[in-house]
């Protein structure tokens, strides 16, 4: 069921171009990464990474910030991420 929900994530990530889906998308894989234990390992797995980074060039700030939000989590972890705020 979480795979299902995070690939859903990610296709919205390929196939989106409101800036506020992009943003609620990028935010939504960041809390991934920051409340489950394995998120770093299973959004790496999918692919995600690569889809994130490119929206840190993205026009709209909202999105660039919540994309950056979640490579940080995805490079740092749980673990060293708890203090970056959304």
């Amino acid at each position: 069921m979480v795979l299902q929900i995070l690939r859903v994530l990610i296709t919205i990530l390929d196939t989106s171009s409101d800036a506020r889906t992009l943003a609620v998308a990028c935010y939504d894989l960041s809390q991934f990464i920051q409340c489950h234990s394995a998120g770093r390992i299973i959004v790496n797995d999918l692919k995600a990474k690569e889809r994130v980074m490119r929206l840190l060039n993205h026009e709209n700030a909202e999105v660039t910030k919540n994309a950056l939000l979640c490579i940080q989590r995805l490079f740092l972890g749980a673990k060293y991420a708890s203090f970056l705020q959304a």
